[in-house]
């Protein structure tokens, strides 16, 4: 059985579906390379709650990968300092990180159906530490970037299906 069909099993418990919604979510960002948006749609929780989950559940995942990212970061630079192509590799992946952080990585996670997962251990894994020894990207900003991004990113499809007239919510 997998999570999807716990999920779906749990469809008529608002409080087990809920909080099963906001492990998907952890999960979604973490390791699981599926979309979360799947979790929104159940009629016996308010869309307004299912949006918050996904978004505190977003947050949640983000901080996580944020610590692995950075461990990983080290541990990359050290084995890979040697090689010219990956020091250039790096370098410009870094310049981009450092130019489009926070913008960039709020529009990548608010698009719909995105995989969590994939960016957001880009950005953390390309997130070089700056002169004065903070990252390009904060963690509090990461973890807030992405709350904000997930309540946009479940507001955009429940607002595309309203607009298309699909009711998957009462």
């Amino acid at each position: 059985m997998d999570l999807i069909e716990i999920l779906t099993q749990s469809y008529q418990d608002p409080i087990i579906y809920s909080l099963l919604f906001f492990i998907y979510t952890i999960l979604a960002a973490v390791i699981l390379p599926i979309p979360v948006e799947i979790g929104l749609f159940n009629p016996n929780v308010h869309p307004i709650i299912l949006i918050s989950i996904l978004a505190i559940g977003k947050g949640v995942g983000a901080g996580i990968v944020f610590i692995i990212g950075a461990k990983i970061r080290s541990l990359l630079k050290r084995m890979n300092s040697s090689s010219a192509v990956t020091k250039k590799i790096l370098y410009y992946c870094e310049k981009f990180v450092i130019k489009y952080g926070n913008i960039g990585l709020f529009i990548v996670m608010s698009i719909p159906l995105m995989i969590d997962s994939v960016s957001l251990y880009l950005f953390s894994l390309l997130n070089p530490k700056e002169e004065s020894g903070k990252y390009a990207l904060a963690q509090r900003r990461f973890i807030m970037i992405n709350i904000g991004a997930g309540v946009v990113r479940g507001s955009i499809i429940m607002i595309v299906f309203w607009l298309f007239q699909v009711r998957l919510v009462s």
